[in-house]
């Protein structure tokens, strides 16, 4: 018995000690899994990222190749083609809008306003193609306004203009839209060297815009290897025409589509406009309209909240699914799946118990315990 006790009392210990090994041995076995979790998280976050720069990339080729310009979008930076001081509208050329720019390879692919007012092309709320240009051709910011008319350079004479778009039907509600200074106003629009004022119908009535051709004249002649002609343009929200002629060349290309108000984000980034600057008297610059601010800060909201929200939500929903209680149709599937196992336990479980109890009538009580330990 004694023998026996002390070997109860060694197992005793033997148990004590692999029971306080345990917990070193868990903790050494979950450093290296933190570890892994910590590293598959990593890659996850890498994995979104590359993700979000690579539609990023796709978007811009996408654009660039519709586009045939790089950048193929600009950042407006001025009231110029507003239809209101106060108030920016979706579907017009406000402060602080991205647009997205087009190439044109010759001037017929761009519809001026005097053109489009007679085939019916509009854009952003007016007859006519709106350009990006850049002023003389020089490296300046380019300027975004809408093409007026084509002056064609008359080689013939080398002293006037030929402006085909006035052969279109003179009158528009109830208005001569476009007359000359000279007294004679009914000759073919052909070699023109005077003074044309174009009756523009504009979102607050008709407004005289002056062209000075004699100016424009001047300014082919002093370059001396400029002979095809140029536009004129004019901001939707200007009085006067740009000062000087444009030729093609300087075209960056055509308006087409828009992007509101996140160009502000930009603008204020490069410190142009003050977060938030609002304007408050016509022509006012580096500054935008009220609910362009709103419009901004709404859309940034709904962008960053929603996914967060939505995020929330599903985990919440997946958290509630798991813990639900099983209902009784539930359960009973389950059950039906795995008929035959809990069969063969029952059936098992018997055997077993008689294994034993014949063992219990042919060995010591003692044998029993040791064996248990």
């Amino acid at each position: 018995m004694e023998e026996q006790e002390d070997t109860e009392i060694t197992e005793d210990e033997d148990l004590k000690e692999e029971d306080e090994n345990l917990p070193e041995e868990t903790e050494s076995e979950g450093e290296p899994s933190q570890e892994k979790d910590w590293i598959k998280s990593a890659l996850l976050i890498l994995r979104d990222i590359g993700l979000a720069l690579l539609v990023v990339l796709l978007v811009f080729l996408v654009m660039w190749a519709y586009s045939g310009v790089w950048p193929p979008i600009v950042v407006v930076e001025s009231s110029s083609m507003q239809h209101d001081d106060f108030s920016g509208s979706v579907g017009v050329i406000d402060t602080g809008d991205l647009v997205l720019v087009q190439h044109a390879n010759s001037p017929s692919e761009i519809e001026t306003w005097a053109s489009g007012r007679c085939s019916g092309h509009e854009t952003y709320g007016k007859p006519g193609d709106v350009i990006i240009y850049n002023q003389k051709g020089g490296g300046d910011k380019p300027i975004i306004h809408r093409a007026l008319i084509w002056l064609e350079f008359n080689t013939t004479s080398n002293n006037g203009f030929d402006i085909p778009a006035l052969e279109c039907e003179k009158w528009e509600y109830g208005v001569n839209w476009w007359v000359l200074t000279s007294p004679v106003t009914e000759i073919p629009p052909h070699n023109l060297d005077a003074t044309v004022v174009l009756n523009v119908t504009w979102d607050h009535g008709v407004r005289p815009v002056y062209l000075y051709l004699n100016t424009y004249l001047a300014e082919i002649k002093d370059d001396g290897g400029w002979t095809d002609g140029g536009f004129l343009a004019l901001g939707d929200n200007n009085q006067n025409v740009d000062s000087n002629l444009i030729k093609h060349d300087w075209v960056i290309g055509r308006a087409r589509g828009e992007l509101p108000w996140f160009g502000l984000i930009k603008l204020t980034v490069t410190g142009e406009i003050p977060w938030g600057k609002v304007c408050s008297s016509p022509g006012e610059r580096y500054c935008a309209a009220e609910n362009s601010w709103n419009s901004l800060i709404i859309a940034l909201v709904v962008l960053i909240v929603v996914p967060i929200v939505l995020d929330i939500g599903i985990g919440f929903y997946q958290k509630w699914k798991a813990k639900r209680p099983q209902k009784p149709e539930d359960a009973e599937h389950a059950e039906a799946e795995e008929p035959e196992e809990s069969e063969e336990v029952t059936e098992e479980e018997p055997a077993e118990e008689v294994e034993t109890s014949e063992e219990s009538d042919e060995e010591p009580f003692e044998d029993d315990i040791e064996e248990s330990l």
